[in-house]
């Protein structure tokens, strides 16, 4: 790896993962993802974040700017502590109070997360309005920005590994599955039966929303996806066009670039 100076580093906390980015100008150079757990610590975090410099051959002091979106809130301290401790740098962290390239419209600003922000902002700057993006994560969201880019809200289910972890939480006989499409849709076993409707029901789940959110919209927007399951549903859904897995760093870069540059 080669040694870069002015390094953007950022970094999205949810639910179930973390991820990083280190960006270069607009390039993302490469993105690291951990486990979200609940009693990492602040110098588990740091050294993380100092093996991944260290692996572009750069220091602490190479650092330029931080961009942070949490939505776990027992992390959000833990990772504001170790920025400080490790870095020196206070980081920008996303929320509807900054400067953004798109209007939130929701009812209340504040309770909009930050990777729904970075999603809407990433998505817009990229492909324009009006939009759906979809992505799959601990929920499966949607996040609808118009064409003058103001983000409308959207919608949040259940994502297809959480129902599928609390179903054989549920059901003594069920147990988890690999989310993916089985053979058949009629399944000849418990695990095709599961994945089956955990698969396909997430299919017919995006589909009717968009074909709602359309309607309301009275425009067909253009629906993109992001998130660790976004490919394999690409492939299924009428309407998902491409798919996008940095799309939230790549948002949140913006977000970055967008307090300095405004």
């Amino acid at each position: 790896m080669r040694y870069i100076r002015g390094m953007l580093l950022a970094i999205d906390i949810g639910n179930t993962d973390t991820v990083i980015g280190v960006f270069d100008g607009e390039r993302l150079l490469d993105h690291f993802r951990i486990a979200s757990r609940d009693n990492i610590t602040v110098d588990e975090c740091g050294f993380f974040i100092t093996g991944i410099i260290e692996r572009f051959n750069g220091t602490t002091k190479d650092i330029d700017r931080i961009v942070m979106a949490s939505v776990v809130p027992r992390l959000t301290p833990v990772y504001l502590k170790m920025w400080k401790k490790y870095i020196g740098i206070e980081p920008i962290v996303v929320s509807h109070t900054l400067k953004l390239p798109v209007k939130i419209a929701y009812d209340n600003p504040a309770a909009v997360g930050a990777d729904r922000i970075a999603n809407a902002v990433g998505g817009f700057m990229k492909f324009g309005g009006p939009l759906v993006v979809v992505d799959f994560g601990t929920t499966t969201n949607f996040d609808v920005v118009d064409a003058k880019g103001v983000y409308l809200g959207g919608v949040l289910a259940p994502g297809p590994v959480t129902s599928g972890a609390e179903l054989a939480k549920r059901a003594a006989k069920l147990f988890e599955v690999l989310v993916e499409a089985p053979p058949k849709v009629i399944g000849s076993n418990t695990a095709d039966s599961i994945k089956a409707g955990l698969f396909h029901g997430t299919v017919g789940l995006i589909d009717h929303l968009i074909e709602l959110i359309a309607g309301e919209l009275g425009a067909k927007p253009k629906v993109i996806a992001t998130g660790g399951l976004a490919a394999d549903f690409e492939k299924y859904s009428k309407y998902i066009e491409s798919t996008h897995p940095t799309l939230t760093l790549d948002g949140l870069r913006i977000i970055a670039e967008y307090q300095s540059s405004r």
